[in-house]
């Protein structure tokens, strides 16, 4: 007995241990003093219980609510609500009266005596040191203006004038004058820009305010901190998911701006492989919804454009799909037998059911493969295992046959290479079979476009973008295009070159004209890409066919073009992969038949200008796109 109680008063200590510690963890620094005031910024703002976005949410509070403050960790304020809870709030929804002392362990903070600049949690290195006017005001170079708030900075030195626009302002400011311009109108300023040591100075609380940049001051560590507009949380749009367009991102980190352009502040980041519903676009960048429900903007030469958020790298066997129109037979079905004959460069497949077949065929990509779905039929074989294996085919790997649902029988073809299938019927229907062979463009018509080279007013040939030794891109464009053209004549298409010399007196309307008064199967401009910036690089292909436009109806065979010589292209070529993009080009815009626009790569990249200018690379280029092209026709 005494052993029992014993053990009772043992485990009614551990439990008083344990729920003190639950006291401590949920009133945390519920016994801490107060070390300042804070006014929430931010709609509806969650309290949590870490200074983290993974912390529970312990409350939540409204705009404008006042926050007793009672310390930081990193960019974190620990605050006690109206009601007495404490948590966790962000530091950019919280605009504090009095800053609380820096966090000895947040690593950003510095022990240095002079001013120091955080720029939206991050400290800003500057080449040209901030510092505090006879005003209390504090004074930063122009330079960071333009490098680190992202606008556009204009310097009139005749009139001593300052001109800065972002954020839809534009802001002036004269050297040595209290009076300056926002949007045209005089606003009163309780300091002076100065040039100081050969640099322009402004007033950082002043412009920052202008640009719609909330200034705040920690005064223990002496340090500015700046944090720059957030949008609004906004609903998901409605509407048919599956015509909604995806920006998938390709590269590794991208700038998510508060409008569309780099001069506009950067609201987030997102990574490789994020997708995000396109809202809009305005020149060079859509407008993107984040996963947590913000709007920004992304620059189009970093995502890549799909119809789709299914990002697999693999494509699904379909499930349901449209069958086929009137079938011969809609009664229950069985499949008795499947036999092949192996020829080496092709393959026949036979297919024999009980009643007429009620098929479908379709091919799939990454990997290759040929689908064939039976309905309303089960498979009857006397097969010992699923799958055939053909070690010696040269374009299939295997026969798998499988029940997909209780009334759909399937049928794979897995490939070892693109292949240009057919299916004949016995006159009965009982008996299909499907014929695979090497893909052939015998008699397709293709149009090739050179970009550039149009003459121009002045009489001259228009080079396109110049890389920076002097290659032209019109000359690069018109080789890979010869070269193209010779492969694809080799494989027995018909091909019409919109250009053919270094000059030509086709506008790009009449270059359009070219493929739809001959009736073109497909039409392929080729380009080089440039860009003001050169560090970027890679390969793209561009599409256009907007649903409610009278090219809708080609969306899906100019996407599916697209994607296979973009694929191709960067299998060959090794540049980094951008994607498919859609664009309102006018050689797209015009053509009535299937149409895309190759961009190699960056003839402003200093590498792959490099390589544009050599043979090898150009002749990759070109085998790249005729296997596309090939691909494309391979799998209709």
């Amino acid at each position: 007995m005494r052993r029992i109680a014993k053990e009772i008063r043992t485990h009614k200590l551990m439990m008083l241990l344990i729920c003190l510690s639950l006291l401590l963890a949920w009133t945390g620094t519920a016994w801490g003093a107060e070390v300042g005031k804070g006014i929430v910024t931010g709609k509806i703002v969650n309290i949590r219980s870490i200074p983290s976005t993974s912390g529970e949410i312990v409350t939540q509070v409204p705009k404008g609510e006042e926050l007793s403050v009672l310390g930081s960790q990193n960019d974190w304020y620990q605050v006690r609500t109206n009601s007495g809870k404490n948590g966790w709030i962000a530091g950019y929804l919280l605009e504090v009266k009095e800053t609380p002392a820096p966090d000895a362990n947040d690593p950003t903070e510095t022990l240095e005596t002079g001013v120091k600049i955080k720029l939206d949690g991050s400290l800003v290195d500057l080449d040209t040191p901030p510092y505090i006017d006879p005003q209390n005001r504090t004074m930063v170079p122009i330079r960071f203006v333009a490098t680190e708030l992202g606008s556009q900075v204009f310097w009139n030195a005749d009139e001593q004038l300052v001109t800065i626009t972002g954020q839809n302002r534009i802001v002036q400011l004269w050297i040595g004058h209290a009076v300056a311009k926002v949007n045209g109108v005089d606003v009163a300023l309780d300091t002076t820009p100065v040039i100081k040591d050969g640099r322009t100075m402004v007033p950082l609380r002043f412009v920052g305010d202008s640009l719609g940049v909330q200034v705040g001051w920690d005064g223990p560590s002496r340090t500015v901190v700046l944090t720059t507009p957030k949008p609004e949380p906004v609903e998901t749009p409605s509407g048919n998911e599956s015509t909604a367009r995806i920006a998938l991102i390709t590269a590794s980190v991208v700038n998510v701006r508060s409008g569309p352009g780099t001069e506009h502040p950067t609201v987030t980041q997102v990574r490789q492989g994020d997708a995000f519903t396109i809202l809009g676009e305005s020149g060079d960048w859509y407008r993107i919804q984040t996963r947590d429900g913000y709007q920004g903007w992304v620059a189009n030469w970093l995502v890549a454009v799909r119809t789709d958020s299914n990002t697999s790298s693999r494509s699904p066997e379909p499930g349901e799909r449209p069958r086929p129109s009137v079938p011969i037979y809609t009664g229950p079905n069985w499949i008795r037998d499947i036999s092949f004959r192996d020829l080496g460069d092709k393959l026949e497949v036979v297919v024999s059911g009980q009643h007429p077949l009620n098929y479908s065929l379709m091919s799939l990509g990454n990997p290759q493969r040929v689908v064939m779905d039976f309905y309303n039929t089960t498979l009857d074989l006397d097969w010992e295992q699923d799958e055939q294996r053909l070690a010696e085919n040269q374009l299939a790997a295997g026969i798998r046959v499988g029940q997909f649902t209780q009334d759909q029988a399937r049928v794979v073809i897995d490939l070892k290479t693109v292949v240009s299938p057919s299916i004949s019927l016995s006159e009965d229907g009982t008996e299909l079979t499907l014929k695979l062979q090497p893909p052939s463009i015998k008699d397709k018509i293709i149009v090739i476009d050179p970009g550039h080279g149009s003459i121009q007013p002045g009489g001259w040939s228009d080079p396109g973008a110049v890389g920076k030794s002097g290659l032209h891109e019109r000359d690069v464009n018109t080789d890979i295009a010869w070269k193209l053209a010779g492969i694809l004549e080799s494989e027995g298409a018909i091909v019409i070159m919109t250009r053919t010399g270094d000059s030509t007196n086709l506008d790009l309307y009449s270059r359009a004209r070219i493929a739809n008064e001959n009736q073109a199967d497909i039409f392929v401009s080729i380009h080089c890409n440039s860009s003001t910036n050169p560090s970027i690089a890679g390969t793209s292909t561009y599409y256009y066919a907007p649903w409610n436009s009278i090219l809708g109806a080609q969306r899906v065979s100019r996407q599916r073009l697209a994607t296979m010589v973009q694929q191709e292209l960067v299998a060959k070529l090794g540049r980094r992969d951008i994607g498919i993009l859609e664009a309102n080009f006018a050689v797209l815009r015009e053509t009535t038949v299937p149409s895309i626009l190759v961009e190699t790569a960056f003839i402003s990249n200093q590498e792959e200008e490099r390589l544009l200018g050599t043979e090898e690379f150009r002749t990759k280029a070109a085998e790249g796109i005729a296997q596309g092209i090939i691909r494309y026709f391979a799998e209709q």
